[in-house]
């Protein structure tokens, strides 16, 4: 449901260092300036015992409301392309003029298809979040493909089926294994993954295997959780 809003100065929100240059390199996004539209999904991690809807803004005086899921992408929103996503909530202020509160911010990537991954930094939206625009289609992150996202503060390394990777906090990478293992009627392919801190070795964390389909994408997230700050793991698969 749109409603009115009065213009606001942008508020900054931190992101992950160098977080959108590696973004330009893995996933070369497909510009859409032109298109009168633009198709966002959002994720969200770590989840929160009673999730609620946030607002996107829209437009310098209009706003919608949108869901942040954390097991599943949230459905479809369809709306005109801004140079600026943020999300926050709609509030008044001391002289009753309503205003945005700002939750967080990034740029958009100007693709016709956005999946923006959202970050909380606390055990609520309020806290802040972080906003990580990725082009979303197959041509950026297709079936097939894992993600691996590093959101934690140790660096983290591992191995899924043959292809090995490395990654510094807040950095990303897209894999797509060239080989996996039947069994039974599944594909399978091997994950191992290991985490440093500091200059100590690297320490095993999860080893698993998971099904491999040309049909389905794979969104690894390896972050802190804000309250007990223990290493976690978070895996969302989506079908195309």
């Amino acid at each position: 449901m749109n409603k009115p809003l009065s213009p606001q100065p942008k508020t900054s929100a931190p992101v992950i260092t160098g977080i959108l240059a590696l973004l330009l390199c893995l996933l070369a996004p497909a510009r859409a300036q032109n298109e009168a539209t633009v198709q966002l999904q959002f994720v969200s991690f770590p989840s929160l015992p009673e999730p609620k809807t946030v607002e996107l803004r829209i437009g310098e005086t209009e706003v919608m409301e949108v869901n942040l899921p954390t097991s599943n992408l949230s459905e479809v929103y369809e709306v005109k392309p801004m140079a600026v996503w943020a999300l926050g909530k709609s509030t008044v202020n001391e002289e009753g003029e309503p205003v945005f509160e700002t939750y967080g911010q990034a740029k958009s990537l100007g693709a016709a298809k956005q999946l923006i991954l959202v970050l909380r930094k606390g055990s609520a939206d309020s806290d802040g979040l972080e906003l990580i625009p990725l082009v979303n289609g197959t041509a950026g992150f297709g079936g097939g493909g894992y993600l691996f996202m590093n959101a934690s503060r140790v660096k983290i390394g591992g191995f899924l089926g043959e292809e090995k990777f490395n990654l510094p906090p807040g950095s990303m990478e897209v894999i797509h294994p060239k080989k996996s293992v039947k069994k039974g009627a599944r594909n399978v392919s091997f994950v191992k993954i290991f985490f440093r801190n500091g200059k100590e070795e690297y320490t095993p964390f999860f080893s698993s295997e998971w099904r491999y389909s040309k049909t389905a994408r794979t969104l690894v997230f390896i972050y802190h959780t804000p309250n007990t700050d223990r290493l976690r793991l978070h895996v969302i698969r989506d079908y195309l």
